[in-house]
């Protein structure tokens, strides 16, 4: 996972067995530190932020990659969240800052008859956390645990949540109870995994990946909603992270099955809605956008986790063909530097990807590879490393680039009356918080026990 100071230095968190680790960059090196020991080994980092206010405080959410609990890590101290009941389990959970730089977390339990409880956690200035029940009676009912993504609206706390064909913006009501905006619906497919959402530009940008059982495709999906409400599918692929400045930008994960066990992935960056994109070598783990537009980028390769900064990605774009009959492999590095040197690996299943070839870039960009294997099982990718900046673009055959339009299954145009004549919402619920002993109930209204 990767986060930025407000000057500017990057954070990067990872575990070591239980131990949480988190590296910051400084004059030049990586300094790390253990942030402490987490409840379990199979662990999800869902998010990190850092905090300003009254100092510099750096947050790390990790979660049980089973559903089973919640942690945080706060500067050096490790905090629960929850713990599941028997027979529920948690959805994705998300962390963002509000409006006091405070850490907010936001979660979802499924029981086993599918009824949903969403939750919000803050933190005042002291280090217990405050849990509130944004929803009630087990609405939405879901297929499968609903994902959660706080996110700072105005200066107030929102949630959207996934579930089964759906997504909610969750906002808080003058009258102390929350009310919700549907953002998606779809007769096809499901949310699955991680959602995030950020602020931008008076409007609200969410991303999540979208599964279709029906076809057998998954696809990364972004949804904008101010006045209205759209959602375009942005590529195939696994949603990372959701950041930027005056407009979205996505990181997503594609891949290519070498065997059954053994993906090899490829790192996109795509621009919400304005098409522009990149394919990166290796994993994406964490992708954030600076203050000053400056862009972050933290790739898997080889291993090994490697950080990356540029004022803007260049538009770097690789095109390779297949390899033919005797061997011989060509492409253009669109807006690369001449002479400069291309890689061929050949990626294979169960061992480290081999360095079959190193040729130059031509004058006119294009590249040529000779004696490579002709064999229909061989995958080949070509890797371009970007000499100002050091980023390593790639061309994985199978993995398309680049936006393919409005979403097929499902898009939104519904306008939002300035003065509706009935509540907009899906569903509301009072502002009680609920303490670790379990709900208490705050006039008639009770919150059931997740």
């Amino acid at each position: 996972m990767l986060a930025l100071a407000a000057d500017g230095t990057p954070y990067v968190a990872y575990t070591v067995g239980r131990d949480l680790r988190v590296a910051l960059r400084s004059r030049g090196r990586w300094v790390e530190y253990r942030a402490g020991r987490l409840p379990g080994t199979d662990v999800i980092l869902a998010g990190i932020r850092v905090g300003e206010r009254p100092h510099r405080v750096v947050s790390v959410l990790a979660e049980d990659r089973q559903g089973r609990w919640i942690s945080l890590a706060r500067g050096s101290r490790i905090t629960s969240i929850a713990r599941v009941a028997p027979g529920s389990s948690f959805g994705p959970a998300g962390l963002t800052l509000d409006a006091h730089d405070r850490p907010a977390v936001a979660y979802a339990v499924q029981r086993a008859s599918g009824e949903t409880f969403l939750r919000l956690v803050t933190f005042d200035r002291g280090v217990r956390p405050r849990t509130r029940a944004i929803t009630q009676k087990g609405f939405p009912t879901s297929a499968l645990p609903p994902g959660a993504a706080p996110v700072l609206v105005r200066g107030r706390l929102h949630v959207v949540e996934t579930y089964t064909s759906a997504a909610i913006d969750w906002g808080p009501t003058s009258g102390g109870g929350w009310e919700g905006q549907y953002l998606f619906t779809s007769a096809l497919g499901s949310p699955q995994g991680r959602v995030g959402a950020a602020f931008i530009s008076s409007t609200l940008w969410s991303a999540w990946t979208q599964a279709y059982p029906e076809t057998g495709d998954i696809s990364v999906l972004l949804t904008s909603s101010s006045d209205t409400q759209a959602t375009s599918t942005l590529t195939h692929g696994i949603f990372v992270s959701i950041t930027g400045g005056g407009a979205p930008e996505v990181g997503a994960n594609d891949w290519v099955n070498l065997a059954d066990d053994w993906p090899v992935y490829a790192a996109l960056v795509i621009q919400g809605p304005r098409n522009a994109a990149w394919q990166l070598d290796g994993r994406l783990e964490g992708f954030v956008v600076g203050r000053k537009g400056s862009h972050h980028l933290l790739l898997s390769r080889a291993g090994g986790l490697e950080w990356f900064r540029a004022p803007s990605l260049p538009a770097i774009e690789i095109w390779q063909g297949p390899v033919d009959a005797d061997g011989r492999i060509s492409g253009r590095i669109i807006n690369g530097r001449s002479g400069e040197a291309v890689e061929i690996y050949r990626e294979v299943p169960h061992a480290p990807r081999e360095l079959v070839a190193t040729v130059p870039v031509g004058t006119d960009g294009s590249f040529e590879a000779n004696g490579l294997g002709s064999d229909l099982d061989n995958l080949y990718r070509a890797v371009y490393v970007d000499p100002k900046t050091g980023i390593p673009f790639g061309s994985l055959p199978g993995v398309p680039v680049g936006v393919t339009g409005w979403c097929p299954y499902q898009q939104l145009t519904t306008a939002v009356p300035a003065k509706p004549a009935r509540p907009l919402m899906v569903g509301i619920a009072s502002d009680a918080l609920v303490p670790a002993s379990g709900p208490r109930s705050r006039g008639a209204r009770v919150h059931p026990r997740p």
